[in-house]
Formats: structure tokens, C-alpha cells, sequence
């Protein structure tokens, strides 16, 4: 074998390598994609649930008796969270229960999720914009995170208090 064969013979070892390890890149960037989408789904599929929970709830603490006429009547915003004995949705008895609210869900076979909790009011001119003061709506924001998953899941609903004559 001469010197432009032996050259030749390694050249395409080399150019067989190159297309190996692009192959096999491609692969796996598909498999981590795929991975992260699957996450993704089941972290939807949890602030989705979690937010329904928390629509069978009360608005507000002093709306479970008595229908409210006056915004005064609502828990104040430096008030907002659980009350003495509630430790856990399964003994909430509204909606501002959940926030600061957080817990670790292991139970998904594919990966540990960490879900926590924010409730606040917010103003009626701009739902998005976080209220000082009491309102007749607020919002509660589901934050789901996984050292699986690149980013988090966040989901925000807006719950109003009506009072029907």
C-alpha cells in the first residue's frame, strides 16, 4: 500500500468519524427533546389539576357563610394564605389558602416535579398587575419545575366573587 492510499484510508476514517458523531449528536438531541416534551406534558397536566382543585374552594375565608356586599369584608392582602389547622388542600377551605403553598409530587414514574403556590389580588383595570389593596378577583399561580424539564410551567387563573340577588 503506497503513501496516497495510506492518506486516502485515513481520510475517510476521518470523514466516517465526523458523520458518526454527527449522527449520533442528532440522536440524542432528539431524545432530550422528545424527554423534555413528555415532562413538559405532565407538568401541564398537574398545574391544570391543581388549578381545578382550587376552583371547588370558597373566594375568600369570610365568603364561606355569608355572601360579602363590601370589599372590606375580604381577607387583607398581608392576611392571604392558610389559617391555623390547614395544612394541605385536602383541608382548604378556600382559595388564598394556597399561596405560599409548595410540595415535592414523586409520584410520576418519570421524573420529580416541585409545584408551589402564589395567590393574590389584582387590580380590576389590569388583571395581569398584582393588587396592594383588596379586590373582588384574584389570581392563583401554579409554578411546576423539574431537574428534568429546561423550564418551568406556569399557570395563572383569575377568580372573581359574585354575589347573585
Amino acid at each position: 500500500m503506497g503513501l496516497s492510499q495510506s492518506l486516502l484510508t485515513i481520510a475517510a476514517m476521518m470523514l466516517l468519524t465526523t458523520l458518526a458523531i454527527r449522527v449520533n449528536s442528532t440522536v440524542l438531541m432528539s431524545q432530550e427533546t422528545s424527554q423534555n416534551s413528555k415532562f413538559g406534558l405532565a407538568a401541564i397536566s398537574l398545574a391544570t389539576s391543581e388549578i381545578e382543585e382550587a376552583s371547588r374552594l370558597a373566594f375568600d375565608e369570610n365568603s364561606n357563610d355569608n355572601p360579602l356586599t363590601s370589599v372590606n369584608s375580604l381577607t387583607n392582602v398581608s392576611a392571604l394564605g392558610k389559617e391555623s389547622g390547614e395544612t394541605n388542600p385536602s383541608n382548604f377551605d378556600d382559595l388564598d389558602d394556597y399561596h405560599n403553598y409548595s410540595y415535592t409530587d414523586s409520584t410520576q414514574i418519570s421524573a420529580v416535579f416541585r409545584v408551589w403556590f402564589s395567590v393574590n389580588y389584582v387590580n380590576t383595570a389590569s388583571l395581569n398587575s398584582v393588587s396592594s389593596s383588596k379586590t373582588w378577583h384574584k389570581r392563583i399561580t401554579v409554578n411546576v419545575a423539574s431537574p428534568s424539564m429546561r423550564d418551568t410551567v406556569r399557570f395563572s387563573s383569575v377568580f372573581s366573587y359574585w354575589v347573585f340577588r
